[in-house]
């Protein structure tokens, strides 16, 4: 399901005010055309942009680790001690391991630094969970995205649910008879009740569920043929009805998982000793694929 994400477009506010006398601060506090990137510890992400052009930098960190990817929603953060932001100014050029190694390197130096004396940081998300079994994601989410369908009732939704039905086949293995079939996106039927196999959990409709034909006790119905002189399965075989096995157990579901974010800092006041520099909106900007890897679920039998 793929969940809107707002971008805003990178704004700089160069309102800069002096602590002293009002004299202007001497700096670019250009990122504008600059990527950010990112590097994550066990405890703190840093989120970064650099501008060797002006010798400069601008990092956020917080309090966090990449599960704040699989967020749908992420309340604003209010800067702290732990949830800060740095701008700096260096006598040299730096590139992305100055954040991300353990130990910063000594050079180049730092000129000026700048800390976040307040400000919010609003993170927007999108994650996209994706079965990959081969249905449109539209089929499958259903006239209302709030409430996904989930065929099965086990909790996962049919859009990342690799077995809709819960009948312990993977839906990728149910959809299409042939070649043709998939051409002309005809559904798989195979007791011809109007209910596509790969939503049926009792695909030829001799009243012993799918996921019950699996007579060898291995919960894989594609395996247990046994009229043996067809070659058919016995769940798609009306012919070979076994009572008296109950799977209550689902085959494990792979998931693939993708994650997008945009940040955006508001009312950003940085300090030193001297100086004070206010942004009232700063687009950190965005990453995309900040988290793509796949996972493996086990549902809960209902």
């Amino acid at each position: 399901m793929k969940l809107k994400i707002w971008l805003i477009s990178v704004v700089i506010i160069n309102t800069f005010s002096s602590c002293d006398d009002g004299d202007l601060i001497v700096t670019s506090f250009d990122f504008e055309d600059q990527t950010l990137q990112i590097c994550g510890g066990e405890n703190a992400l840093v989120f970064f942009k650099i501008n060797n052009d002006a010798q400069e930098s601008i990092a956020l960190n917080i309090a966090s680790t990449s599960d704040i990817f699989l967020q749908e929603e992420i309340e604003d953060i209010e800067l702290s001690t732990t949830n800060f932001v740095t701008y700096r100014k260096y006598n040299g050029d730096i590139d992305a391991s100055y954040f991300c190694s353990s130990v910063p390197p000594t050079s180049p130096q730092v000129n000026s630094e700048y800390l976040a004396e307040s400000g919010t940081v609003a993170i927007d998300n999108t994650l996209i969970l994706d079965d990959d079994d081969g249905v449109p994601e539209e089929e499958e989410l259903g006239n209302n995205e709030d409430e996904p369908m989930d065929t099965d009732g086990d909790g996962i939704p049919d859009y990342y649910d690799a077995d809709d039905d819960g009948d312990n086949v993977p839906t990728r293995l149910e959809l299409f008879e042939n070649e043709t079939d998939e051409e002309n996106g005809i559904y798989k039927d195979t007791d011809g009740d109007g209910i596509p196999d790969y939503l049926d959990d009792d695909d030829d409709g001799d009243g012993i569920l799918t996921r019950n034909e699996s007579t060898d006790g291995d919960i894989d119905p594609l395996n247990d043929i046994n009229d043996e002189s067809s070659g058919i399965p016995d769940f798609l075989n009306a012919n070979v009805a076994i009572p008296g096995f109950e799977i209550e157990e689902y085959i494990l579901h792979s998931v693939n998982r993708n994650a997008s974010i945009s940040i955006v800092l508001f009312n950003l006041v940085l300090v030193n000793a001297d100086e004070t520099i206010v942004q009232e909106s700063l687009s950190l900007g965005a990453i995309s694929d900040v988290l793509n890897d796949t996972i493996i679920l086990a549902p809960e039998f209902q």
